[in-house]
C-alpha cells in the first residue's frame, strides 16, 4: 500500500519505515499497479489515446492528466495530485519526475522526446544485457536503440542481469566504458535510480564482462 506519514512523508508499506507508525492510507497495491501501468503507457508510448498534450521533453500538465484519467477511467474519480506525487516520490526505479505542475517519464519512451536536461552520468562503467545470439553483432556494430528511442544502460551488474532476464534466462553482460565515452564527448544521462540513457554506444566502448 501507499501511505503518508505526517512526519516523514510518503512511503510504501503498512508502516512508516522511519518511525514505525501507521500513516494515512492513499492507495492499495492493486491501485498502485493499475495507475503505474497507465502512467507508463501514457507518458512513454501513447499520450494521444487520452488526447494529452506532451511537450518536446516529455512533460504533461498534471491537471490535464488527472482530468483525462477521471473521464476515461470510472474507477479513478478519487485520484488527486497528491496520489501522483506519492507514486512518483516512492517509485523504486525513479521512473518519473514532477516539476512546476508537470509530470514526465524519464526513460523508456517509444515516442520522440529530448532528455538532454537530465543530469549527466558521473560513473566510469555501465552495463548492458544481451542474448547470446545478439552478442557478436553488437560487439561489431555497437549499441543502437531497438524498441525504445534511447539505449538504456544499467548502473550495476545485478540490474543488468535483472533487465536481461526479461528476454532470456541467461543474459550475457557487456561492460560499457562510460568514462572514456564521456571524455570523447558522448552524452550519457542518468534517467532513473539505476538507469542511464544515451543515443548510441560505439563498439570501441564495449567489452564482454569477465565472469
Amino acid at each position: 500500500m501507499l501511505a503518508v506519514c505526517p512526519d516523514h512523508g510518503y512511503y510504501r508499506g503498512e508502516f512508516c519505515p522511519k518511525c514505525g507508525k501507521k500513516g494515512r492510507f492513499l492507495m492499495s497495491d492493486k491501485e498502485i499497479d493499475i495507475l503505474g501501468r497507465l502512467l507508463a503507457g501514457l507518458l512513454r508510448h501513447f499520450p494521444d489515446k487520452l488526447n494529452l498534450k506532451i511537450d518536446g521533453r516529455g512533460w504533461v500538465d498534471i491537471k490535464e492528466l488527472l482530468d483525462a484519467l477521471k473521464i476515461s477511467r470510472s474507477g479513478f474519480q478519487w485520484l488527486r495530485e497528491e496520489h501522483l506525487r506519492a507514486l512518483v516520490e516512492t517509485d523504486p526505479k525513479g521512473r518519473y519526475q514532477i516539476y512546476g505542475g508537470m509530470i514526465r517519464a524519464t526513460y523508456g519512451h517509444t515516442i520522440e522526446v529530448k532528455l538532454d536536461d537530465l543530469p549527466e552520468a558521473d560513473v566510469d562503467v555501465l552495463y548492458y544485457p544481451v542474448t547470446k545470439e545478439e552478442l557478436e553483432f553488437i560487439l561489431e556494430s555497437g549499441l543502437h536503440p531497438s524498441d525504445r528511442r534511447k539505449v538504456h544502460l544499467s548502473g550495476s551488474i545485478e540490474k543488468a542481469i535483472e533487465a536481461g532476464k526479461v528476454r532470456t534466462d541467461d543474459p550475457v553482460i557487456l561492460k560499457i566504458d562510460a568514462k572514456r565515452a564521456r571524455e570523447d564527448g558522448v552524452k550519457i544521462y542518468k534517467a532513473g535510480k539505476d538507469v542511464y540513457v544515451t543515443d548510441f554506444v560505439d563498439k570501441k566502448y564495449i567489452s564482454l564482462l569477465d565472469k
